[in-house]
């Protein structure tokens, strides 16, 4: 009996070919590792600028047998989801193999497109258009402007998880850009909460209790929405023999504590049995 050869599909080998040709293009400008398994990312990347690496970015690569402006590829939206979770930008490179060149688009530049998509449409994917404009040539000097796109998508990573970026590379840097949503102006928020607190903590440790209070008092103005914030407030007003004060922040800390209906019953009963202590002590 004659066994028949194993076959190995065009668009199999097409894919392969894509992925040589998009992976020679950026080498020029960056360093690049391929993930051994599929999590829906080929490559990570780093720039190399001066010699050194710097900015990291992920890429998807594709391969066509004929790319014009109508090209697009539908992608699972599960696949989508884990492009929008990374902390770094993503790119889909598409090669064409009839012209011999590739194209890129950016995901962070329809991020919240995709979502709007992810949540009103019942389909599994969600069909993204590359267009021709965006051309990466086999030419080491023909990759500035993917260089700079990647360079301003990865502020604007950023700025989606909370945290802005100054702009720019040389000394004086421009202020980073402002916040698109209602979901990062939340995010920065709770960085800026995050970050104050740790330097409160720093602070008390070191008994620079006047340092922390400013912080305190920086944080308990532009946020009086946490009872936590006037919690350390009475403590370091009362540190520095400043009782009235204290106490006034500490009864600020109750009436947050109580109306806030998410804060869980048991934690709440804990927390103003240690602020009635803290009051009557100050009392005393």
């Amino acid at each position: 009996m004659e066994l028949s050869k194993p076959k190995i599909p065009w668009n199999t080998r097409l894919g392969t070919v894509g992925e040589s040709e998009i992976k020679a293009r950026l080498a020029h400008f960056s360093i690049l590792n391929r993930y051994d398994t599929d999590p829906g990312l080929d490559f990570y990347c780093e720039l190399v600028e001066n010699d050194s690496p710097s900015i990291p970015f992920y890429v998807q690569a594709k391969g066509t047998s004929h790319f014009d402006n109508k090209w697009g590829v539908s992608i699972e939206k599960s696949t989508i989801l884990y492009w929008l979770q990374q902390a770094h930008p993503v790119f889909l490179i598409v090669h064409d193999e009839l012209g011999k060149n590739c194209y890129w688009k950016s995901i962070e530049d329809i991020r919240y497109i995709l979502i709007n998509k992810m949540f009103k449409t019942d389909s599994k994917t969600i069909y993204i258009k590359v267009e021709d404009s965006n051309q990466l040539k086999r030419d080491k000097d023909n990759y500035i402007q993917l260089v700079n796109k990647i360079k301003l998508d990865s502020n604007s990573t950023q700025l989606f998880r909370g945290q802005p970026q100054f702009v720019g590379e040389e000394y004086v840097k421009n202020i980073p850009p402002q916040p698109r949503t209602n979901h990062e102006v939340k995010y920065i928020k709770e960085n800026i909460r995050a970050g104050i607190y740790s330097l409160i903590q720093l602070y008390t440790n070191m008994k620079e209790f006047d340092i922390a209070l400013n912080y305190c008092e920086f944080i308990a103005k532009i946020d009086k929405s946490h009872y936590n914030h006037f919690v350390w407030l009475g403590k370091l007003y009362g540190v520095l023999g400043r009782e009235k004060e204290a106490i006034k922040s500490f009864k600020k800390a109750v009436e947050i504590c109580k109306r806030d209906e998410k804060l869980p019953k048991d934690s709440m009963s804990n927390i103003l049995i240690y602020i009635e202590k803290e009051i009557k002590n100050l009392k005393a």
